[in-house]
């Protein structure tokens, strides 16, 4: 879950950033274009979630290769205490304080807009119709509420303005009727809803309110409206709002009018209306949506083993691959000994392929030579390898390994029980316990526990229980360096 979180934050602050830069690039200052880009960009972060848990990723391979952990949990189950066998918790009291103040912080403001949807639908509803124009006591200024068919809803004294005040109102509400601004300002909201802890949902809710005013001021200014009057018009407006102490005096879903003072003063300073061509337009929307894409898509990876050995390996498919050489990195005991026992054990074998040359190093020779001398959390990285040329038609390889052998353990105990313990073993647990060649307080060594399981397994088989299993826990002492084993038998049905 935190993960979610995280990436949802990351990407969404990349997302606004890369725009910005594309934006500032591109030098686009239309505001209409820019209001259409914000809008994208916040549907995209609505969806984002989603996107994250569920949807396609591009993998960016700029990671190094992931260090693999020792298998021997796999091979025999460790737990570290009798405690480790309690069921976990669905979540843990980190995830769940988290998840909770996301949930009460959600609930707040969409209980907050849902209030506002209602009352604003109601608004609507109420509006009284005079001379084919909605009209409300609850407005102070006039504003466009709903969605799919957005109506401009005017105070009762809207018959005491000037024609040219009339013609300036129409033109600018109709514009945000035209361009669906009601819509898009209450999907911002549902945006900021859902990111409320992201600083980025709260400045697109604003800005995409601030574009959107400014782009109908444009078009008001563009029919070739007089400055003045217009200006005087927002001073009016503005004192309405003041005077009500709200543009609308409930809790609806009006435009904010915030940003008059900053209106008026680009109004008064004049200068061509910012336009931009058809063609540019979708230029800076396709630079805009591979940004957006490459950052909602893409993620970190790892990079893969091995490269330069797998492109000689596509390059010539029939070659035989053999171990070389091999160099163990890292402080650990008897390294010369490990290498020479591998590369003797090795000499002789030949490989299709050169991942699995490295597979076959690391996993049987490394571990299991590591494992066999009591280091039963050893750890080895993915190895590298290295091509040294061809000699008689079979490609020689290098083989480096960064290895952490960690502590030497010994055997504890070795106990073997029934399941279900209340049952005696068919065969008595002193010759199951002989099976193992290993006695308590000898180095641990996993072969040697792995050759005992085959042992009792081949022995069960004789007696006639061929769906015995067999499966072994164990319990590490890390302060004395002793591992305990369990094995925990069971039966089966007896066939012969």
């Amino acid at each position: 879950m935190e993960r979610l979180f995280l990436e949802c934050a990351i990407r969404a602050a990349l997302l606004v950033g890369g725009t910005a830069i594309v934006l500032y690039v591109m030098r686009v200052k239309a505001a209409a274009a820019r209001h259409c880009i914000w809008a994208g960009v916040m549907v995209l972060m609505l969806v984002l979630p989603v996107w994250a848990a569920w949807g396609p990723r591009v993998p960016l391979r700029l990671l190094r290769p992931l260090a693999q952990v020792t298998a021997s949990e796999a091979l025999i189950p460790a737990r570290n205490t009798p405690t480790a066998l309690r069921p976990l918790p669905f979540v843990s009291t980190w995830q769940a304080i988290l998840l909770g103040a996301y949930l009460l912080g959600l609930c707040l403001l969409l209980f907050r807009l849902a209030i506002g949807t209602v009352h604003a639908r109601r608004l609507v509803r109420d509006a009284a119709l005079h001379d084919s124009l909605h009209t409300s006591p609850l407005c102070a200024a006039p504003v466009t509420v709903g969605f799919f068919h957005p109506v401009v809803i005017f105070p009762e004294h809207w018959r005491e303005w000037p024609q040219a005040h009339l013609d300036i109102v129409l033109t600018h509400e109709g514009e945000h009727v035209r361009r669906r601004d009601s819509l898009v300002q209450w999907l911002a909201l549902l945006n900021r809803a859902l990111f409320w802890f992201h600083p980025v949902a709260w400045w697109l809710e604003r800005h995409l309110s601030a574009l959107a005013e400014e782009a109908c001021d444009n078009v008001v200014l563009a029919r070739g409206h007089n400055l003045r009057v217009y200006a005087e018009y927002l001073l009016d407006l503005a004192r309405s709002v003041t005077r009500s102490g709200a543009r609308l005096n409930s809790t609806g879903m009006a435009m904010p009018g915030g940003s008059l003072p900053r209106r008026i003063r680009q109004i008064l300073e004049g200068g061509a209306v910012p336009h931009i061509s058809r063609t540019r337009m979708a230029c800076v929307g396709l630079a805009c949506a591979i940004t957006c894409t490459a950052f909602a898509a893409g993620t970190l990876d790892h990079a893969r083993r091995n490269s330069s050995v797998q492109s000689a390996s596509a390059a010539h498919p029939a070659t035989k691959f053999v171990l070389s050489d091999l160099r163990i990195e890292g402080d650990v005991h008897d390294r010369d000994g490990v290498r020479d026992r591998i590369l003797n054990a090795w000499k002789d074998r030949e490989f299709d392929d050169a991942r699995d040359l490295a597979d076959s190093v690391m996993e049987v020779g490394i571990r299991g030579d590591f494992q066999g001398r009591g280091y039963f959390k050893v750890v080895a990285q993915d190895p590298v390898s290295k091509p040294l040329g061809l000699t008689d038609g079979k490609q020689r390889i290098l083989i480096i390994a960064t290895v952490t052998e960690g502590d030497q353990f010994r055997l504890g105990a070795l106990t073997l029980q029934n399941v279900p313990p209340d049952r005696a073993l068919s065969i008595p647990a002193t010759t199951l316990r002989e099976q193992f060649h290993l006695r308590n307080g000898d180095l641990l060594n996993v072969g040697e526990v792995r050759a005992g399981l085959e042992r009792v397994k081949r022995l069960y088989d004789a007696k006639g229980y061929g769906d015995a299993k067999e499966e072994p826990e164990t319990t590490i002492d890390d302060a004395h360096h002793l591992i305990d084993i369990t094995i925990r038998i069971t039966q089966g049905l007896h066939t012969k």
